[in-house]
């Protein structure tokens, strides 16, 4: 496993970066004017990364308004995939094997931005019912035409998993050929639909039928902790050991959320529901060497723009967890283990 942060080009995001012991970055670039993430814009990406002694392997995200047509079924469709296709190859031929995409018409939804938490601490909330009260609100002050994907009717389940099929039987084997793993995140926040707009990638039955979808080895998932742990009836570290046994986990995302669908908070990661010592002790089961990011934090006192106090506290969180079920696998020799021991109080 390795633990990485979101970063663009900047110099003083990198020497942040630098000085909590990271070696990799996620990134993405915005798609252009013409439609394709062109090759020499990924190379000067990567060789500024490469210049400071870190490694981008993963893109976070496709941009979304390459296949808005896709997305929905409109004419057009199979030209955005023609230039999906072209900005496939070109990572591919730059070296950088994962992108992560999302299928999620609506994007993101939060409500209460605001809710204040441990200390005082932002917490970001969804809450269904308030969602439902003021659609415009959780969609961050959008309506459903401002998406940009013609949503000018309701669209089913059924139709937005045809159009996904449709998607991946045409970009999977070009995938394949640049040697680029395709990593589908799941709709953030998991409810079915929202303002008659189908969410498909909701729970565990819809993360296994997107990989059964077209099998391949570069067909698989981003899994983001934060938004499986909000899913409804899913137990996560089940589904680390279910999905990352199956080797189609190629990104992961790191949080730990209070609650499930249809309320939940994003909390500190040692307040959450998810057991964090269980989940690492199961991505180092399955012999999970990818990236995990740290992508989602409570606001505190007295950060900047970045969040970089927040992500600080985050990320060394995750590197002692990581410590603690240590190289072997074997938490018995981690010194909270000898502790325990000292106190008299058993393993779990």
């Amino acid at each position: 496993m390795r633990i990485a942060l979101l970063a663009g080009e900047s110099d003083e995001a990198i020497q942040f970066i630098k000085q909590l012991g990271l070696t990799d970055v996620v990134s993405g670039l915005a798609a252009p004017d013409k439609g394709v993430v062109d090759y020499e814009s990924i190379m000067r990406r990567r060789e500024y990364f490469e210049a400071a002694g870190l490694h981008w392997d993963v893109v976070e995200n496709l941009p979304s308004n390459l296949y808005p047509c896709c997305m929905v079924g409109l004419r057009g469709r199979d030209e955005e995939i023609d230039r999906v296709c072209l900005t496939i190859e070109n990572f591919g031929r730059a070296g950088i094997g994962v992108i992560q995409y999302t299928w999620m018409l609506l994007g993101t939804m939060r409500t209460e931005p605001n809710l204040t938490g441990r200390g005082g601490a932002r917490y970001p909330r969804f809450d269904l019912a308030a969602a439902e009260r003021s659609p415009t609100t959780a969609l961050y002050g959008k309506s459903r035409a401002d998406f940009g994907h013609l949503l000018d009717r309701d669209m089913s389940g059924e139709q937005v998993w045809d159009n996904l099929v449709y998607f991946l039987e045409r970009v999977v084997p070009v995938a394949e050929a640049a040697g680029v793993k395709l990593a589908i995140h799941p709709d953030d926040p998991p409810i079915p639909s929202f303002v008659g707009v189908a969410r498909i990638i909701v729970d565990w039955h819809a993360l296994q039928r997107v990989i059964d979808a077209v099998p391949s080895p570069c067909n698989g998932l981003g899994f983001c902790m934060g938004t499986i742990g909000t899913m409804a009836d899913v137990d996560v570290v089940e589904a680390i050991r279910h999905f990352g046994g199956q080797g189609r986990v190629f990104f992961a995302h790191f949080r730990n959320p209070r609650g499930r669908v249809p309320r939940f908070d994003e909390v500190f990661p040692d307040e959450g529901d998810i057991d964090m010592v269980a989940a690492v002790r199961a991505w180092k089961d399955v012999g999970f060497d990818g990236v995990i990011c740290v992508d989602h934090c409570p606001g505190v006192i007295g950060d900047n723009e970045r969040a970089d106090r927040s992500f600080a506290y985050q990320v060394g969180y995750l590197k002692g967890l990581v410590q603690t079920v240590g190289e072997s696998g074997d938490e018995r020799n981690c010194p909270s283990a000898i502790i325990d021991q000292l106190s008299g109080r058993e393993m779990t």
